[in-house]
């Protein structure tokens, strides 16, 4: 009767430490977590720019608008804002675009202060779409709480 208790419990210990070593061999998803870096509301839908696995993403919680596009710009990313700290936006009926909205990425200065990059890219609302732009500016010195001239808001809603 020991023996047969032995067995099963040695048995039981080599099965679990086979186990172990498959789960190992698994990708670590725990210490995986996307990052919120910022939120905005426009139109009543909240945008929400995350630090995903060290790439920039835009989630958009809506049921009206449709997302396309990548975001480029190295994260951590911010919307640029007014004095007001209001996401700045401008719209181009000309164009029927509603809001035209400008990501902030490549960061290069971070404190708590200002939080300015290198990085530019817009955000496009038009009819039932949210268009992430291919076009970024590079090399287009800003800082998130001061936002940027209104030519870049511009550029990107005509590009």
């Amino acid at each position: 009767m020991k023996n047969i208790i032995l067995i099963l419990t040695l048995s039981f210990f080599l099965f679990s430490c086979k186990k172990n070593k498959e789960n190992n061999d698994l990708p670590d998803t725990k210490n995986h977590i996307a990052k919120v870096t910022d939120t905005t509301l426009i139109n009543g839908v909240l945008l929400e720019l995350m630090e995903n696995n060290g790439k920039a993403e835009l989630r958009v919680n809506s049921k009206t608008y449709t997302l396309s596009g990548n975001i480029k710009v190295n994260p951590p990313c911010y919307f640029l804002r007014n004095g007001n700290k209001k996401s700045e936006s401008f719209s181009y009926p000309d164009i029927k675009v509603d809001h035209t909205l400008i990501i902030l990425g490549n960061i290069e200065k971070q404190d708590s202060d200002k939080i300015c990059g290198k990085g530019l890219q817009g955000i496009i609302f038009k009819n039932d779409s949210i268009i992430i732009t291919s076009k970024t500016l590079q090399h287009s010195f800003a800082c998130a709480d001061t936002g940027t001239d209104e030519k870049n808001f511009w550029g990107f809603a005509h590009d």
